[in-house]
This record gives C-alpha cells, structure tokens and sequence, in this order.
C-alpha cells in the first residue's frame, strides 16, 4: 500500500501506509515540512458537510441545488474552474467529460507552465527534458528562475552538490547558495539568453543540435550589447562571463515556471531553451515532464467525443464574470479567489447576487468561503487515484489511508448527470477504463498499478535536430516598479495555512517598513511593506501564499495581461507603490 503526495509540486513524493516517504529515487527518504505536516492537517478546517446559502443541508439536497442551478442557466454562461490543486487522474482530469459532455465553458488551463511547453515544443517537438538519473550526471547548474531550494527540494538534493548558478531579480535563497549569481531586471531574461547566445555562436560547436544556427547568427545580430546591457542591468563582462560558464561546465539549465508569468516570458523560455542545443548539450534543460509521459489527459477529459463551448482564458474570467458572460461558476481542485488576477470581480459578482458559486473542496478555501453552495471533498489521503508526476516517470497506484469525508470527484460528477437526466458515452465509460486508455501511451496498465503500485515509465528522448525558427521579435518590458511572487517553504500555493498561518499580505522591498498601498487595474490594496536587504530597488517581492487578507486581494494589482504562446496572465508585473 502506497500514498503520493498529488499536490502541485515538481517532486511528488510517495509515502508507505504508515505515511513514512519511500527511500526511493528520486524521493529519496525524506520529504518537506508540507509532507511532514500532512496528516495534521488532513484534520483542520475541513468542510464537513454541504452548505447551500449558509445553510448545513444534506448531499441529497446539495445536488439537487446544483443541478436546479446548472439546468436553468443556459450552458454557454458556466464556467467550471479546476486546476492542479491535486495531481490525481481520476480528481483533476476525469470530471472535467461532465462539463464536456454538457457543452459549458471551461478555462485555457493557461495559469502556471502552459507557455514553457508551448514555446519548448516549438523547437524540440516536446517539452520533455531531463530526468532526474539525467540530474546526476551533470556536473554542474543554471538554476534559471526557480526558487528549487523551496520548490524543489528533492531536484535542488541531487544538485547542491555540483556547481550551482542562479539568474534571478532578487538574491532568493537558491542564489545565496548557489556559486555564482546573476541578479537582473525583472522580465529581462529573453535578452539575457540573446546575449548568452550571442557570445556562444561566435563559434558554433561541431556537435551542435540546432537545424540552422547561421539563422540563429543572423537574429542575434539584430540585438546590440548596449541594449542587452540596458535592459538587463547586467554588463557585457558579466553576460559573457556566464556564457564561459556554459562553455566550459556544460550545465543542466533548470527553467522555472514564473518566467511564463513575466512579460512575454514564452520569448524568454523559447531562447534559454536554445542554449543547451547550440552547445549540443543532451538534455540539457529542465522544464516540466509532464506531457512527455504518454498520459492521454485529452481522453480523460473526453475531449475525443465532446468539446467545450467556448474557451475563457484563465487571464480572462474575472473580466468575463463581470460582462455577464458567465453567470455559474463551479470549482474544484482550485482556489481562484486565490490564484487568478482580478479576482475582486469574481468576489463581487457573488456579493451582488450576479454570479452562482459552486465549490466542491476538502478544506474552507478563500473560495469556498464565500460560495453559494459548498460540497464537501475527500483528500487524497482518503481516496483511490493515479498519480502522475512532472519531473520523476513514476506513475503511482494511491490507496487511502484515512477514513472518508464527504463525495469525491468522480461520484459527484455521476450524482450531478443523474440529477439532470444527462446521458453521454463520456459518462458511461467506468473511470478505471478511461484510465487504462489514458495510459495506453505510457505503458502501464491499471491492472499493474494495482499490482506493483509504482511503476517506471520508459519515456523517449532521442532528439537529433531542433528547429530554430520560430525566433521571437523582442519587446523591453515596461519601465516601474514591479511586483514578484515566488514559494514560500512551508506552502503549497494557498494550502497550508492551517499548519502554518498566514503573514497577512506583507511586500518585501529593499528600503522601506511600514504600511502602504499597491495599486493596479484601478484597484488600492493596503499592504506591509518589510525591508529585506536582498530585494533590490524597484522590485517588490512577495509569497505566493500571502496573496489573501480578508477580503483583501493582492492579486487584484496584478496586469493579467495574456501572453504570447499560450496566453498565460502576466503575474509578475507593474504596479504602482503609494508609501505611507
């Protein structure tokens, strides 16, 4: 009997029945203080039963709610918002064929990593890098990006070891322990990796992966050092000192999500992910695994036989919820209250009556905490699931090991299509067997799941040519201030507060203590600023799960403006500092 941690998180840990992590590679034996703290709160501020309008009701009558809702509301109006709160297959993938299969609205999934693996798979035809055995091997390492010391701890054990350099806007702890640092100007990294490259082609290796490097010469020709050295902040010695580093260590190059959430931060992956090529370097980049495991998720969520009605894009819903263009909305696996920019428009269009919410969630989230109707969740502790990861190929058979509370995903979704007389192919096909097509590509079976309970999956890698065209025409990012988000340790995005509390919405900025406001998209939010010598001066920094106090939304500041591959919202942006 095994458990896997499903949490949004690159090291998906798995735990024995007695919930003791494996020592298995690349687990290792250890886990982080969220996994430590796990049981604790598997037994705080859960949702113990239905709540419709505030009132406790019974599952039957929460159903029956919902479904009355959803029926008399013209399908092209709900919304259905779900994310990577939990990895599992059958909690996140699977429910998704009644949303299909009755012709709503769903997002663009666009939030965290979907503009590295569009932008990746331009030039590699995959997103798929290294494996963690591929970690090993190198000697050294760009941490580009990523906090991996808190993000990251089991990829950040396999590293700490080798010679280790951070490019970040502020010295995070990562850069504190990493040999050498460079600190840029927030959304500069594009043209930090031109200059790179544009020291590194002077003289193309011979080994070289890139499918026509002369095109390569020729664009980054177009770029001259002063304006590299201009919009990055760093100079040209420093820019070629690292190129060097390239050069002569060959490094694994680590590229952290929060580009995708900078100003056209595609361009800055698309032209990292080119350096290990040029220099013909053998998985030489790190991104996310997921999608080159041979998981079929568009199966899953019966995509093959229904299609949504539209797209709203995950930059997009609040703006959409206050046009009336939605008017259900129903979450699962996700806190946008949370998560999503301008998320005051979700919150009052609940308050004024013009938006229905729908929560179905182990815990009293931010979201759920204003919801017209709450359905109560197992976690993962206290459910069957197929677990996947996106750094490790291990794919994990989870048992529950806690009694249950509440519906789980897949039986709502089957109670909700009873309730309203729908019928579809999508939700007549038992789940198990959905999953087993799933994993057709991956080689793994469900039968062998529940025999071996882990299983390795062979994934392919050969790549022998990568295609360097498309090139992205660059644009400076806007002058400002800008504010930051980034992992705190002892968080999961917005989980874990109940073990761990929240810090109210603090700012860290290198000069100043006291209280103040943030302003963007025409909205105030009162903050605490707190100085922290490690922030340089225009940069404002804050955790990730620190972006709620009350009703006080800090990411209600942010842009949210769709970028360019796959239109994830800008996170990571202006905003204008009134200090008080």
């Amino acid at each position: 009997m095994v458990v896997a941690c499903t949490r949004d998180c690159y090291d998906t840990c798995i735990f024995s029945e007695d919930y003791r992590p494996l020592n298995l590679f690349p687990v290792n034996g250890f886990t982080c203080s969220r996994g430590r703290t796990d049981l604790k709160r598997n037994e705080i501020n859960r949702v113990m039963y239905p709540i419709v309008e505030g009132k406790e009701v019974d599952i039957k009558e929460a159903i029956r709610k919902t479904a009355e809702i959803i029926k008399g509301t013209p399908k092209d109006l709900i919304l259905h918002v779900d994310y990577d709160g939990n990895q599992g297959l059958l909690t996140w993938y699977f429910p998704s064929r009644l949303w299909n299969a009755l012709g709503s609205l769903s997002t663009d999934y666009s939030i965290c990593s979907a503009e590295g693996h569009e932008a990746i798979k331009l030039h590699y035809g995959s997103s798929l890098g290294a494996l963690p055995e591929d970690f090993e091997k190198f000697g050294s390492v760009v941490f580009w990006g990523s906090e991996a010391v808190f993000s990251f701890i089991h990829g950040w054990t396999l590293l700490k070891d080798k010679y280790k350099v951070t490019i970040d806007v502020r010295l995070s702890e990562t850069a504190k322990r990493s040999e050498k640092k460079y600190i840029i100007k927030p959304s500069s990294d594009s043209y930090l990796a031109v200059g790179v490259l544009k020291h590194l082609i002077k003289g193309i290796p011979p080994q070289s992966l890139l499918d026509d490097p002369v095109k390569l010469r020729n664009y980054l020709d177009s770029y001259s050092w002063s304006e590299i050295e201009e919009v990055t902040g760093l100079s040209r010695a420093s820019i070629e000192e690292l190129a060097e580093i390239y050069v002569e260590r060959r490094p694994l190059t680590v590229i952290g999500f929060a580009l995708g959430r900078t100003y056209h931060g595609g361009h800055a992956i698309s032209l990292i992910s080119l350096i290990p090529a040029l220099l013909g370097i053998p998985n030489g980049f790190y991104y996310s695994n997921s999608q080159g495991l041979g998981i079929d998720f568009n199966y899953l969520r019966g995509l093959h036989l229904a299609r949504p009605s539209g797209i709203v894009p995950m930059a997009k819903v609040g703006d959409y919820i206050e046009e009336g263009k939605v008017k259900v909305l129903f979450v699962w696996n996700s806190n946008p209250l949370h998560s999503l920019p301008k998320s005051h428009k979700i919150l009052k269009a609940v308050r004024d009556g013009e938006l229905k919410l729908i929560v179905h969630d182990p815990f009293n989230s931010e979201t759920a905490k204003v919801a017209n109707i709450v359905i109560p969740a197992p976690t993962f502790l206290e459910k069957y699931d197929v677990v996947y990861s996106y750094w490790h190929n291990l794919i994990v058979f989870n048992e529950p090991i806690r009694p249950k509370i509440g519906v789980d995903e897949v039986t709502l979704m089957r109670l909700l299509a009873k309730e309203m007389n729908l019928s579809h192919p999508l939700l007549e096909e038992d789940e198990w067997g959905a999953l087993d097509h799933a994993l057709r590509g991956t080689g793994v079976t469900v039968q062998k799941l529940k025999e071996e309970k882990i299983v390795k999956v062979n994934v392919k890698k050969e790549i022998k040519r990568v295609k360097v065209d498309p090139l992205p025409e660059l644009k400076r990012p806007p002058e400002g201030d800008y504010l930051v988000f980034s992992s705190h340790p002892n968080h999961t995005n917005s989980q874990f507060k109940e073990i761990y509390g929240s810090q109210g919405l603090k700012v860290y900025n290198c000069c100043y203590d006291g209280a103040g406001l943030l302003e963007g998209n025409g909205i105030k939010v009162r903050v605490k600023f707190v100085k922290n010598e490690s922030i340089p001066k225009g940069v404002f920094f804050a955790y990730k799960s620190d972006l709620v106090d009350g009703e006080a939304l800090l990411n209600t500041v942010v842009s949210g403006e769709m970028n360019d591959y796959a239109q994830t919202p800008v996170l990571n942006g202006v905003i204008r500092v009134i200090m008080k």
